[in-house]
């Protein structure tokens, strides 16, 4: 806009200052002037002065659109150089934002590397350790065989010297044992499952207070008898006649129990059955009489 209004105050101002030269000479003289040389004079200098800012008009006006023209272009090139600035600008901008993106994907790529060295660290010292346990299953199985025998062994002596209650069930399963420990084609690991799991069974027995029925020789003649067991520390049955013995492991042999304690007797066969709340009850013990 600088340029242009300058262009116009260099085009304008000579134009005026002619025309107001013109006008001076014209009131000088005076519009009466008689004398025919000078009356001339004027007409020719207002001629010239009329012809002049003709001619400089159209000069002026040709000039004033040239230098509007260039002013124009100069700000549409001005507006051009500062869209492709702003343009410049906001690929910078891109670029430094991906570049900050960059660096920070950089930096979890290199948390990520460091976590995974110490994952494989770790495998590798597994890797290392099972490979010490492969070399070694050789040695293990040639000893655990005889190991996992002697178990069955000890199981089954156990069994033997215990409270002969369940004695059907519990010789069954040593003998699914000794059957699975003679067999080629069963796995070390199966076998070692199976003898556990016995062991587990027994523990549990320990712990049971339960009532069922079972054959016992009676005058050498097996009877379904009830058996109320508290633990491995009471064995009681009784018979038809409605008498309770009791296993007195120091004689290896059953002995008439006291009918004294037939109620303790009912009640913890009750509790055993989930028929009654459990509850602290008095239990009788081998060659234990009640008092009265």
């Amino acid at each position: 806009m600088s340029t242009i209004c300058g262009v116009v105050g260099s085009i304008v101002r000579p134009f005026f200052e002619n025309l107001r030269r013109a006008c001076f000479v014209w009131s000088r003289q005076g519009p009466f002037v008689e004398h025919g040389m000078t009356k001339l004079k004027l007409m020719t200098r207002i001629s010239v002065a009329a012809l002049a800012v003709a001619t400089f008009g159209v000069a002026a006006q040709a000039q004033l659109s040239s230098a509007i023209k260039t002013a124009e272009r100069s700000t549409a090139a001005g507006a051009a150089a500062q869209a492709r600035i702003d343009r410049i600008d906001d690929k910078v901008g891109d670029i430094v934002r991906e570049y900050r993106a960059a660096l920070q994907e950089k930096e979890t790529v290199a948390l990520n590397v460091d976590q995974q060295k110490i994952f494989l660290k770790s495998q590798q010292n597994e890797i290392e350790s099972l490979r010490g346990q492969i070399e070694r299953v050789g040695e293990i199985q040639a000893q655990l065989l005889p190991m996992m025998l002697r178990m069955i062994g000890a199981l089954e002596a156990f069994i033997a010297d215990d409270v002969p209650f369940q004695m059907e069930e519990r010789e069954a399963r040593i003998a699914k044992l000794k059957e699975l420990a003679s067999d080629p084609n069963q796995s070390p690991a199966e076998l070692y499952r199976q003898i556990m799991n016995a062991y587990q069974i027994e523990l549990s027995y320990g712990n049971q207070t339960t009532s069922y029925s079972e054959n016992v020789l009676i005058n050498g003649e097996p009877r379904k008898v009830e058996f109320l067991r508290v633990g491995r520390v009471i064995l009681v049955y009784t018979d038809s006649k409605h008498k309770m013995h009791i296993w007195n492991k120091a004689s290896g042999a059953y002995e008439v129990l006291p009918d004294s304690f037939k109620m303790d007797v009912q009640s913890a066969t009750r509790i055993a059955l989930e028929q009654k709340t459990p509850e602290v009850f008095p239990a009788p013990l081998p060659g234990a009489t009640k008092v009265q």
